[in-house]
């Protein structure tokens, strides 16, 4: 019934069934937006090239996105154990073996490599992250040569007939870890292999580093890239505290995808330019980025806060007496839901990299959610009666819980709002320094926007 990697390019009833399973948590876990699949040539051989910043879950994305059933390769050592290697090969995902792992090792790319010239026939897509680890910031890294390898390699062992077709991916998230945060999966224009093959065939070194560079050039075109390491803390603060104001100046209407994407791209154009156009003052604006960082994580605020300067006090009257009056609802959702969501994070506590934090919590959702549900949708059909209050508890209880955690949130940013006012009435001196520095950094942004 499992995939095994000898077919793992062949159809599976087993994996059919699962998959949309799978997704539906994928998505559940991050709100996820897809942009632009339109680009995805239909029918042909494509390979998916995405930048690789939160482990597993950068192929899970893939997953949940793609209408094909996609086969990914990735580093070795995450398949050593033996559980999580059945999970990864279940998932459709090949193991790519590197120095680090052994030199005897090595030789096992080579099945790994024939294999992918079987996926690539299948056209099931071939899913493939270039700069070979993940890391957790906004930044596109050198390209490894294993993409480059691996298309020409299938090409010339099929005489460059496959016609192979590269569709560069950024994937942004919103935050690597919480659950719930946003992920927007950017699809871009496809890159034709062929436009290579004769560079390929005088000289295949410079034939593979071109279409290397092709492909790294176009993905920074689908993902936000923040090239300046100098200012880097800077640029990455900036993108959220001016996005309102962007937005507005470019013409559009919401704070929300893509057009979030288009405004933090043209915010970090405008400082890429500015930082280059203005040695002499550009440490002041990133002293002031930085001073207003440290204020916002020491007086526990989000950037939306400070952007709205705390909202109307009447709004926020009205959200209480709201939640006031949802607070049953959330009891019943929270009771009944607190064991599956708690136990992922739980079991997650010592897990050092952060960007393994969400793929491990999303592998055990997958069971935990499904057994869980199962077991108190057995024990509701014999405690409930009639039939349409079984029903009624059998839909009712999910979305209960999302509304549970989303209504917990929500009191967050209540009492967020609330601790502003307070703050605010009594002229904290913190958070009077904190607007100046956030009043500096917009007003600066005004002029470099021009």
């Amino acid at each position: 019934m499992a995939v095994r990697r000898e077919d793992i390019e062949k159809k599976s009833l087993f994996y059919t069934i699962l998959r949309p399973y799978v997704d539906l948590v994928t998505k559940t876990y991050f709100r996820t937006k897809t942009h632009n699949y339109k680009n995805v040539p239909k029918d042909e051989i494509v390979v998916f090239a995405l930048n690789h910043q939160n482990a597993l879950m950068d192929a899970l994305a893939i997953l949940a996105t793609v209408h094909t059933e996609p086969v990914f390769l990735a580093r070795a050592d995450i398949f050593k154990k033996k559980t999580i290697g059945k999970i990864l090969t279940f998932l459709r995902i090949l193991p790519i073996y590197r120095i680090r792992d052994g030199k005897e090792n090595l030789g096992n790319n080579d099945a790994i490599f024939q294999k992918t010239i079987d996926v690539l026939k299948n056209k099931n897509g071939l899913v493939i992250l270039p700069e070979g680890n993940h890391a957790g910031f906004r930044k596109l890294r050198t390209l490894k040569k294993g993409i480059s390898r691996i298309v020409f390699e299938a090409e010339e062992s099929n005489d460059f007939k496959l016609n192979i077709k590269i569709v560069p991916v950024g994937l942004d998230w919103s935050n690597y870890i919480n659950f719930r945060s946003r992920l927007f999966v950017n699809y871009g224009e496809p890159i034709s292999v062929s436009e290579y093959y004769d560079e390929y065939k005088k000289n295949a070194p410079r034939g593979m580093n071109m279409l290397r560079e092709r492909i790294a050039k176009e993905l920074k075109k689908y993902m936000i890239h923040i090239e300046n390491d100098e200012y880097y803390d800077m640029f990455d603060a900036i993108r959220y505290v001016y996005l309102p104001d962007m937005i507005k100046k470019m013409g559009l209407r919401k704070v929300k995808q893509p057009n979030s994407f288009y405004a933090q791209k043209e915010i970090i154009k405008k400082l890429n330019n500015y930082v280059d156009s203005n040695p002499d003052k550009v440490g002041e604006l990133n002293e002031k980025t930085k001073r207003y960082s440290e204020l916002l994580k020491k007086l526990n605020f989000r950037h939306w806060v400070i952007q709205k300067d705390g909202g109307l006090f009447a709004t926020v009257c009205l959200k209480i007496i709201l939640a006031i009056l949802l607070f049953p609802i959330y009891i019943c959702g929270a009771i009944l839901n607190y064991l599956p969501y708690k136990v992922p994070v739980l079991l997650t506590k010592k897990i050092k990299d952060p960007q393994f934090v969400s793929s491990v919590r999303n592998v055990i959702a997958l069971i935990v959610f499904l057994v869980y549900y199962f077991i108190l949708f057995i024990v509701g059909a014999f405690v409930l009666d009639p039939w349409w209050m079984k029903l009624l508890f059998f839909i009712a209880t999910p979305f209960a819980g999302l509304f549970a955690f989303h209504y917990f949130i929500h009191m967050k940013k209540i009492f967020a709002q609330l601790r502003y006012k307070i703050k605010t009435m009594f002229k904290n001196k913190e958070l009077i320094e904190l607007k100046e520095c956030y009043q500096f950094v917009c007003k600066t942004m005004d002029s470099v926007t021009k």
